[in-house]
């Protein structure tokens, strides 16, 4: 069974195969950082976001972005409500589930 030859998405030449991206593996023993964030996750959305698990293989970006991010939900001004219907708009917009 041969590959098939086309255009991919991003408007390359390729096979199906070479489209396929590998999977990121998580980390396998995180340190007391990462599981805090993790707690901090788990207790916001019910169960630790992918992009989380994705971002504790790089630790000063975790923690900048968890600063960022926490920094935004607990001294914002913006009403908590609408804060949430922000957060679900943007995710529709870009087709994430987040």
């Amino acid at each position: 069974m041969g590959t098939r030859q086309g255009t991919m998405d991003n408007g390359t030449m390729g096979t199906k195969e070479e489209a396929i991206m590998e999977r990121i593996s998580e980390v396998e023993r995180p340190g007391l950082a990462v599981r805090a964030f993790y707690k901090i996750g788990e207790r916001m959305f019910g169960a630790v976001p992918t992009p989380e698990r994705i971002m504790a293989h790089r630790i000063p970006l975790m923690l900048g972005l968890g600063g960022l991010y926490g920094a935004i939900e607990w001294f914002s001004t913006i009403d908590t409500s609408l804060r949430a219907l922000l957060n679900v708009h943007v995710a529709n917009l870009y087709g994430s589930a987040y």
